[in-house]
């Protein structure tokens, strides 16, 4: 339970704060809880405050998760959420990585600390059924899927792809 929590904590520092991210690669599972548990409530906040509808930068909440949502799909829900976003986090950054969204070094700084943290980067999941499974991903509007693709750590974008593009960000991501 505290590895699947990891990662939403993981996912926040990705998302929002270097700082943060260093402190988690520093201290691994011996953080400060004082000091991760309320930055991370506050970063969740300011997006869902900001954003109440979920229709701008509220929708950074999801970095990994439409990918990681598949996975989960794929194993019956027999993988945990956090293990899927973790999954999804590494998909979505090499899948970035290759595209020139972010480097090679900001892939594997996200990587490295899921694996620190004991959490999976891969999964046996085939493209054509993670495809299957994201496309019918309750997220996807007028054909479109928003991704959330990290640029640095600290700082990612929303990217909307059409649902047709989703096998080609799974087998840039790796997926084959």
């Amino acid at each position: 339970i505290l590895r699947d929590g990891c990662a939403e904590a993981l996912k926040t520092a990705v998302l929002f704060d270097p700082d943060l991210f260093s402190h988690l690669a520093a201290r691994g599972t011996d953080f400060d809880r004082m000091t991760v548990l309320p930055r991370c409530i506050a970063c969740k906040r300011d997006a869902v405050c900001a954003d109440e509808f979920d229709r701008g930068a509220r929708q950074l909440l999801n970095l990994g998760h439409s990918f990681g949502h598949a996975v989960e799909k794929c194993s019956d829900y027999a993988v945990p959420h956090g293990c899927g976003v973790a999954i999804g986090m590494a998909i979505i950054a090499r899948a970035a990585a290759k595209r020139g969204i972010c480097t090679e070094d900001t892939c594997a700084q996200i990587i490295a600390l899921l694996r620190q943290y004991g959490l999976p980067t891969e999964t046996d999941f085939t493209c054509d059924a993670l495809t299957d499974a994201a496309r019918s991903d309750k997220k996807i509007a007028d054909g479109k899927l928003h991704l959330i693709v990290p640029e640095r750590i600290g700082h990612c974008r929303i990217e909307a792809i059409p649902a047709a593009d989703i096998r080609a960000w799974l087998a840039d991501g790796g997926i084959v």
